[in-house]
């Protein structure tokens, strides 16, 4: 969530703007319990249907800036599923006393009614009152206690679209043991249709990200004024300002739940389409958009090569980059962003998920603040029987690159491009030492032979390999034992069977010192790259041995060697 475009170059990128004429507002005061009125809505595809909605009560009137509208809302649009996530922002007009339709505010909250036809509003005046441009200093909005026991509301969890399903549900996993909610949606309908006009009632999305992975909140605009939009009828965060991809949405269907209980809600099950603008404001009562220019954002690049057949997929991933506004809602969505990507980047290519997977990931991050771009390369061998385990463990090791470059407590660090490489195959070349030989005698600060017996995985074959050791010159002399150590495969499954995403959110505990400055960071980062060879220990040293690109070397052995000075 640095502007890595121009500012031409986004105007001639972005759809052109429509906007519709502000409509009239009814003010609270106006506001009769038995009014019947109607709602605007999308509940298939992109076209704006309409429901009743009767006003029951006006709830806490005489504090117009905490009141709620009490409604009940009827037709077939909503008979069968009531209202959920995703209604949020649909615009209700009443006629006044002349017939002229008015706006009396937005579809905010439900109050957990079995069925899902009775909930609250938002009224306009106060939709209103939220800017659309928040000063710099804005800060985060403090919520407000529910005006009625048991309401909450209607916040559209974040929805990730664009991803196969099996990557979907592990970064489902991921987000609820964080006590997240990540609904997953099909592939981003953005090349199926047209850019569509963001009247009120207008299926809308607040884009964390744009590209082949999707991620962000689905909702309807509840009011426009030239350029000027109001979103949703209550906070996404309540961050303040913001700097996200203002999105037209397209909705799959309504999931049918209405229950009322706080898992099991009805809501729209929909994905981002068109980028149209930006979200400047996230208050209270709503948020704030603007047709036109797209907020400032970068690329997060991954290809991905099969080396077993040589296919190649890639995936382009724009972010929202809200380091200019000071990152108000906490850690960028990059990890999570970029993870996805690279998860579902290998899933593609290698057209499935064998239980023994092996490849390697080298991860360039170029930084406004840095000269220099950080990269790390992270090989693996993966041993685990659950589904996508190479793809987790990918997407994990990203993930903490971000959350170094997320947690730098001097500053923010604004990230201005991306590029993930992927090289996997299907199997895991991996051998285990099965003993090894020496000459008895060896001088220090000299190189030895090493003869490894070796046994391959699988297949039982046996074979031998030599490597040379250097006797390091500190040690003392006589018979002294080497020890040779291999690396393990890589741990690729949880304990309920399913690969996931590790998704950390605020501070762990024992964590260590942050870095203190940019290159600290790099350093950080860069250190994350883990030694996947040979190692040997000859009395208080230990060495990197050996290592090989293309088998893992496992298990242990031990030899006698008489140290001459």
């Amino acid at each position: 969530m640095r502007r890595p475009l121009l500012a031409a170059l986004a105007a001639a990128l972005v759809a052109p703007v429509s906007a519709s004429a502000a409509e009239p507002i009814m003010p609270l005061s106006q506001v009769q319990p038995g009014a019947r009125c109607s709602a605007l809505t999308v509940v298939r595809g992109t076209a704006i249907t309409s429901f009743a909605v009767e006003v029951l009560d006006v709830i806490d009137r005489e504090r117009p800036q905490s009141a709620r509208i009490l409604i009940r809302v009827s037709g077939p649009a909503v008979d069968a599923t009531g209202i959920g996530p995703g209604f949020s922002g649909s615009p209700i007009l009443c006629p006044d006393a002349a017939g002229v339709m008015r706006n009396i505010g937005a579809i905010s909250a439900g109050i957990g009614e079995f069925g899902g036809t009775v909930g609250l509003a938002t009224p306009i005046e106060q939709i209103l009152a939220e800017p659309i441009q928040p000063p710099s200093s804005a800060r985060r909005s403090i919520v407000r206690s529910p005006p009625l026991a048991g309401s909450r509301e209607l916040v559209t969890p974040l929805t990730l679209s664009g991803v196969s399903p099996a990557v979907a549900a592990m970064f489902s996993r991921g987000a609820r043991k964080a006590g997240r909610t990540l609904l997953t949606s099909a592939a981003a309908p953005r090349a199926v249709i047209a850019p569509q006009p963001l009247a009120p009632g207008a299926a809308v999305a607040v884009g964390l990200t744009s590209g082949d992975v999707e991620i962000g909140a689905i909702g309807t605009v509840a009011y426009t004024d030239g350029p000027n939009l109001w979103l949703f009828g209550h906070p996404l965060d309540g961050a303040g300002r913001r700097s996200l991809f203002l999105q037209d949405a397209y909705i799959h269907t309504v999931i049918n739940n209405p229950v009322g209980a706080e898992d099991l809600s009805t809501y729209k099950l929909g994905a981002p389409g068109n980028d149209r603008g930006t979200v400047t404001s996230d208050g209270i009562d709503a948020l704030g958009a603007r047709l036109g220019a797209l907020p400032p954002n970068y690329p997060v690049k991954v290809f991905a090569r099969d080396l077993d057949t040589k296919r190649t997929s890639g995936l382009t991933t724009r972010v929202a980059d809200e380091g200019d506004v000071g990152r108000p809602a906490g850690p960028s969505i990059l990890g999570i962003a970029g993870g996805a990507a690279i998860a579902e980047a290998a899933t593609r290519v290698l057209r499935g998920a064998p239980a023994r997977q092996s490849g390697e990931m080298c991860v360039t991050i170029t930084l406004r603040e840095r000269k220099q771009p950080v990269r790390f390369c992270q090989h693996y061998a993966v041993a685990g029987g659950a589904a996508n385990a190479l793809a987790g463990s990918l997407a994990s090791d990203f993930g903490q690159a971000a959350e170094l470059i997320d947690g730098y407590e001097f500053g923010v660090l604004h990230v201005t491009n991306v590029e993930v490489g992927l090289r996997l195959r299907r199997g895991m070349r991996q051998a285990f030492i099965t003993g090894v030989d020496a000459p008895s005698r060896a001088r220090r600060g000299k190189k030895i032979k090493l003869r490894l017996q070796l046994r391959r995985t699988l297949t039982g074959a046996r074979f031998t390999r030599t490597i040379r050791v250097r006797i390091p010159r500190d040690v003392k002399p006589g018979e002294r034992t080497i020890r040779l150590a291999g690396a393990d495969a890589d741990a690729g499954a949880d304990p309920d069977g399913g690969s996931e995403v590790t998704i950390v959110i605020g501070e762990e505990e024992d964590a260590p010192p942050p870095p203190q400055t940019v290159d600290e960071v790099a350093e950080t980062i860069e250190a994350l790259e883990r030694y996947d060879g040979i190692t040997a220990t000859i009395g208080d040293d230990i060495i990197e041995a050996h290592r090989d690109d293309d088998l893992r070397i496992s298990g242990d052995a031990s030899v006698r060697v008489k140290i001459r000075r």
